[in-house]
């Protein structure tokens, strides 16, 4: 199988069986088949049937007719990759940064002024609508931002 004349069986290592060039006369040998949970591909005059999983990249998969079932992309930009990127790291806000810096200095926070609204400040708010006797939401609602002497904030 190690021969020097096939770089296919030499270079990859990963042939769990082999046939003769008879096997499977009916097979095109300019592809690889699946049979019995394996690829088989034919080389240097045989059929070698290659490890469960192992997936043969030098040959093209095999479609009756040259069948391709799927489209093709014509146009110039084939995948849109306009749409921006959430890599799951929350954004900072300045209202944030400036409800927790209020929080700090009143005693009801003790974590880091990031801006950041985690469960540390949520807790925090929680606590200081308990104590302001405000609707207890745990979040920065316009009567905990005037409570707090923050400007309110208006959606753009």
């Amino acid at each position: 199988l190690t021969s020097g004349r096939s770089a296919f069986t030499s270079r990859m290592g990963h042939v769990a069986e082999r046939h003769d060039a008879n096997w499977h006369r009916d097979w095109d040998r300019r592809h690889a088949h699946f049979f019995h949970n394996r690829f088989f591909v034919f080389d240097d005059g045989f059929w070698f049937g290659l490890d469960p999983g192992f997936y043969p990249w030098d040959y093209l998969p095999y479609y009756a007719d040259d069948y391709y079932p799927y489209d093709y992309y014509a146009d110039d930009q084939p995948y849109d990759n306009t749409e921006p990127v959430d890599n799951g790291v929350p954004a900072a806000d300045a209202t944030v940064q400036a409800v927790q810096t209020q929080l700090t200095q009143l005693g009801y926070y003790n974590g880091p002024v990031d801006g950041i609204f985690g469960p540390a400040t949520r807790d925090a708010v929680a606590n200081y609508q308990i104590a302001n006797q405000l609707n207890v939401t745990g979040s920065l609602s316009p009567d905990t931002l005037q409570s707090l002497g923050l400007p309110q904030v208006t959606p753009s």
